[in-house]
């Protein structure tokens, strides 16, 4: 009799302990496998002019894992790549490839000289050196812009004359960089603001921005 006991206790033991393994196993979640990806957009768009020196941002619906590309180099990660050259002149069909979904697709360029002219800064809300601005005006329409000669990407900050950063949001995208008011950092009246910061197009040159105004006196 005590044979059969220590022989059902050893089953039970048994049991017991396959079925904490199985309950561990199941609660683990599998890694879940990266979604496809598919081609949104490139800029500058196919069948348009590019610079010898000149880049190609590339963006999908998701993350394409490894991308490939028959012409040039693909940084960095992400949804967005940028391919860079040197392309060669003349016409260029370039194949991009990539793992997630293993979907391909074609763009085509027209590839010109090297671009070698740094962009300008062309316009916008106030222009450097004006003066009797209303500071009103702009903090009621709550934002401040600065349009470039072409697409450029970069960084733009309004700060005091003497350099201290005013806390307003500052964005690049396309040939348009946007200031956005924080509440509670309007600027005020008989003050000197520089819109101050660094953009460069898509072969790589680069343009310091510097943008001097003063607002006006209050009425």
């Amino acid at each position: 009799m005590a044979k059969l006991f220590r022989t059902f206790a050893l089953v039970l033991a048994a049991l017991f302990a396959l079925s904490l393994i199985v309950g561990c196993g199941g609660g683990e979640e599998e890694e879940e496998a990266a979604a496809d990806a598919a081609f949104s957009s490139a800029t500058p768009a196919s069948g348009g002019d590019l610079a010898a020196n000149g880049s190609i941002s590339v963006t999908f619906d998701n993350d394409p894992g490894d991308v490939t590309v028959s012409a040039g180099t693909v940084t960095p990660s992400g949804k967005t790549r940028t391919i860079t050259g040197p392309f060669t002149p003349g016409a260029l069909t370039l194949t991009i490839s990539w793992t997630n979904g293993g979907g391909s697709h074609t763009l085509t360029y027209n590839v010109t000289a090297p671009d070698e002219t740094a962009p300008t800064v062309t316009g916008g809300t106030v222009k450097d050196g004006d003066e009797d601005v209303d500071p009103e005006a702009i903090n009621g329409d709550g934002k401040i812009e600065v349009t470039f000669s072409e697409d450029v990407s970069g960084n733009i900050a309004l700060q005091t004359e003497g350099g201290d950063d005013v806390g307003w949001i500052g964005k690049v995208e396309g040939t348009t960089g946007t200031l956005e008011l924080v509440k509670g950092k309007e600027i005020g009246n008989e003050t000197t603001y520089v819109i101050k910061g660094k953009v460069s197009d898509a072969a790589g040159n680069e343009t310091e921005v510097s943008v001097t105004f003063t607002t006006k006196g209050k009425e």
